[in-house]
C-alpha cells in the first residue's frame, strides 16, 4: 500500500512538473493602423499567414488592435478593401505602426523605433 501511495505521489508530481514546462507565454504585439498620417484605418483584419487556428484581429474605431503570440517571427497578413498587404514581425517589438498611403510600417519595443521598412502591397 505504502508503495502505490509513492508511485501515485511521483505520478502526479511528475505530471505537474511537465505541464509548467510546457506552457508558453503569450506575447502581445499592439498595431496601429493608418490609411494616411494621422487618419485611422477601422475594421481592417490583421491576421497571422498560415497559423492553423486562425490567429487574427480586427482594428477598432481608432484604428488600433492587438495579438497575442507564442513567437513573433511570423508574417502578417493586412486585409482591407483594395490591395493585399503583408510584412514580418520579428521578437522584441511590441508595437507595429503601418502607414497605407506610405506603403510604410514602423516596428517599436519600449516606445523606441527599431526599424522602419517598406510594405508588400499587391493589387493595388
Amino acid at each position: 500500500m505504502k508503495n502505490l501511495s509513492i508511485k501515485i505521489l511521483a505520478i502526479l508530481l511528475f505530471t505537474t512538473i511537465a505541464s509548467c514546462y510546457s506552457q508558453q507565454k503569450l506575447k502581445t504585439v499592439a498595431f496601429e493602423i493608418y490609411a494616411e498620417k494621422n487618419q485611422p484605418m477601422p475594421g481592417a483584419n490583421i491576421a497571422v499567414k498560415n497559423s492553423n487556428p486562425t490567429i487574427e484581429t480586427q482594428t477598432d474605431f481608432d484604428g488600433k488592435a492587438n495579438l497575442k503570440l507564442e513567437n513573433l517571427n511570423v508574417e502578417i497578413g493586412l486585409s482591407i478593401l483594395g490591395p493585399s498587404i503583408t510584412f514580418k514581425l520579428f521578437e522584441n517589438i511590441d508595437l507595429v505602426k503601418v502607414d497605407i498611403k506610405k506603403q510604410k510600417v514602423e516596428y517599436y519595443s519600449k516606445n523606441r523605433i527599431l526599424k522602419k521598412d517598406k510594405l508588400k502591397v499587391k493589387g493595388y
